[in-house]
């Protein structure tokens, strides 16, 4: 009996690897005001969430004027 050589299409195939996106395709300087008055001890900001953007919050800013 010969052997029978089952093929899935790739849709299908949930051991398949992914592809993962290793390199910075842009950077995007955003600012952000603070929340409330300044006069408070703490800042407090309100960063948006978006979906197909990645915040690495290890990188950041603080300009006072």
């Amino acid at each position: 009996m010969a052997a029978v050589a089952l093929s899935v299409s790739s849709e299908f195939d949930i051991f398949a690897h992914k592809p993962v996106q290793t390199s910075v395709l842009e950077t995007v300087e955003t600012i952000f005001r603070p929340i409330a008055s300044v006069v408070q001890s703490d800042l407090e900001f309100c960063i948006p969430a978006e979906n197909d953007t990645y915040i690495d919050f290890n990188i950041r800013l603080l300009d006072v004027n």
